[in-house]
């Protein structure tokens, strides 16, 4: 089960993976940010909220999916891949967590879509987050697919799927906008639905060479994955929390007019996170196999040029929204969202803090240390929540920014404080491997 790319030489490793995953998430963003662009002009901001609560509660799941399974899974097969009793094994019970994960998500989302509904005074959630159980079945086999595909550094699959999963959305919309007809919530759930099986077909293709199962479930590997996940599936909701908590306080003490508001400058930074999360998901399998080595000079060596690598693409990106964010609203959301600019050029900050934190959570998750990535994400998600209720009750929209950017700066340091003593990793390094 090696494949063709264990044997590639590094240099090539690195350009050819890091360019598909900044592709897969590249044109995930595009077309996140194009749909966006047209439901902005085309919902309510009632109805625009409504369909950013759907997406956060997908968010969710598919965060809660990927650090339970995908991190687990990818380091013992990369560690395994050429002894085909283990892969199979881990396989297996890497797809039996996935199915338990996502029957337990299932009723989570038809018990809890009528609490959503009143929390942030959204009826329309009640209608479309149903729709969502039916995706979370069907992103079983497209993630299963991937991961497998990502522990075999290939990661072609993972791009088409990803790109059929997030065009199916943005071709709809943009049918509906280009036709007359009228955008419908409950449509746009269906049409992520069928980008969702399309996607499932798309990364078999590629995925189909890799597969190996065993008959039996071997319970060791079932409680070796899901020990080693729970850490990691604790940060990644965590993650998401202290992400999404600013305009989860707006929603629920403002309404969801002010959450609309927000999130039109949230939308606009999210694509300065993309190089970070593209680049981690190349340097995870590469990090893992540093584990018991005692090389922590690899690490560290690991973690600063990727970090320095991060940065040297989203410092114009930042550079840019802090310059003209007028300008970037007025053409991203309409004259409508115009009060969205001075907040944006706050949450544009936040992606300074993103290369860092992302690749903390990497090395310790990679050479064998989740819980200790869970325990500083949840304090740094306690304490976002904390100032966020307290900042939107006084500063409104900018008391949201406010609170996580203070957030981020507190866990900044002390992240950076862990790395310096257990790897001897300096933020001034990566800093200073940034190119010219």
């Amino acid at each position: 089960m090696s494949g063709r790319h264990t044997s590639a030489a590094p240099a090539r490793y690195w350009l050819r993976s890091g360019l598909l995953t900044l592709l897969e998430r590249g044109c995930g963003l595009v077309f996140a940010f194009g749909t966006a662009a047209l439901l902005l002009r085309h919902l309510s901001k009632p109805g625009f909220a409504a369909w950013g609560l759907f997406l956060i509660a997908g968010y969710f799941v598919e965060m809660g999916r990927a650090g339970l399974i995908q991190n687990g899974l990818v380091r013992h097969l990369a560690i395994y891949r050429d002894r085909k009793g283990h892969y199979a094994a881990i396989s297996t019970a890497s797809l039996l967590l996935n199915i338990v994960f996502s029957l337990a998500c299932a009723l989570l989302l038809w018990s809890g879509a009528g609490w959503l509904s009143r929390t942030f005074n959204a009826p329309a959630i009640e209608q479309i987050l149903p729709v969502y159980v039916w995706i979370n079945f069907a992103m079983i086999p497209f993630t299963h697919f991937n991961f497998i595909q990502q522990a075999n550094l290939e990661f072609r699959g993972v791009f088409w799927s990803t790109f059929c999963y997030r065009g199916m959305l943005f071709a709809w919309v943009s049918w509906c906008v280009l036709s007359g007809r009228p955008v419908e919530l409950y449509d746009l759930a269906m049409a992520m639905l069928a980008g969702a099986v399309l996607g499932v077909a798309c990364s078999w293709l590629f995925a189909r060479r890799y597969l190996l199962h065993a008959r039996r479930v071997d319970g060791y590997w079932l409680k070796k994955l899901a020990g080693y996940g729970k850490y990691v599936l604790g940060t990644n909701l965590s993650t998401m929390f202290y992400k999404n908590i600013d305009k989860l306080s707006l929603g629920h003490l403002l309404g969801p007019a002010a959450f609309a508001v927000y999130d039109a400058a949230g939308k606009v930074t999210q694509m300065i996170e993309t190089p970070s999360f593209s680049i981690a998901q190349v340097v995870f399998p590469k990090s893992a196999g540093y584990e018991g080595s005692d090389n922590k000079e690899g690490v560290k060596r690991l973690y600063e040029r990727s970090v320095a690598a991060i940065l040297a693409i989203i410092l114009p990106f930042v550079a840019l929204v802090l310059l003209f964010a007028e300008p970037i609203i007025h053409l991203f959301a309409g004259a409508a969202y115009m009060e969205s600019a001075p907040v944006m050029r706050l949450t544009a900050l936040f992606g300074l803090f993103m290369p860092f934190a992302v690749q903390f959570g990497t090395i310790l998750d990679s050479t064998g240390k989740p819980a200790v990535n869970f325990l500083y994400t949840l304090f740094t998600a306690a304490l976002n929540l904390a100032l966020s209720w307290l900042f939107v009750l006084k500063y409104g929209l900018f008391g949201a920014a406010f609170a996580t950017l203070t957030a981020y700066t507190v866990s900044f340091v002390l992240m950076q404080r862990y790395l310096f003593r257990h790897f001897g990793i300096s933020a001034l390094n990566a800093i200073a491997c940034l190119p010219g």
